[in-house]
């Protein structure tokens, strides 16, 4: 019995551990974009760019968007495409810049919230 569960255990910490690295991007660097070109996609959408850095692949930006809340985003280095969004709300703001057609697009101008991603790659969004 405790050999059984001994087992089971790290068997769950390894499945867990293989959910994780499907997070990472594993674009080839050959194909990555400059960080110049993500900095000037960012302050076209009205961001302030604080720093862009290689976060488990991907590029991970921090700065603030138009309103002056904090955000931090990843992006796939070779296409640019959000894969994550963090938006830290000062209490006034709320989500409507982010969501629906209005919201942060993609690279194809399709919404983050848009059903064109698979599971697998599906960006993910984090509203505090």
């Amino acid at each position: 019995m405790k050999y059984t569960l001994i087992m089971a255990w790290i068997t769950s910490c390894l499945v867990s551990g293989a959910a994780l690295a499907d997070e990472d991007c594993t674009d080839p660097v050959a194909e990555w974009q400059p960080r110049e070109q993500l900095r000037q996609m960012m302050v076209d959408r009205g961001w302030e760019v604080k720093r862009i850095n290689v976060d488990d692949g991907c590029y991970e930006v921090k700065g603030l968007d138009r309103k002056g809340h904090r955000v931090e985003a990843k992006f796939s280095p070779a296409s640019l495409e959000i894969r994550e969004l963090e938006i830290k709300f000062d209490g006034s703001g709320d989500a409507s810049d982010y969501l629906g057609s209005q919201g942060m697009s993609q690279k194809s101008g399709a919404p983050i919230n848009s059903g064109s991603h698979t599971a697998k790659n599906k960006p993910k969004a984090t509203i505090e």
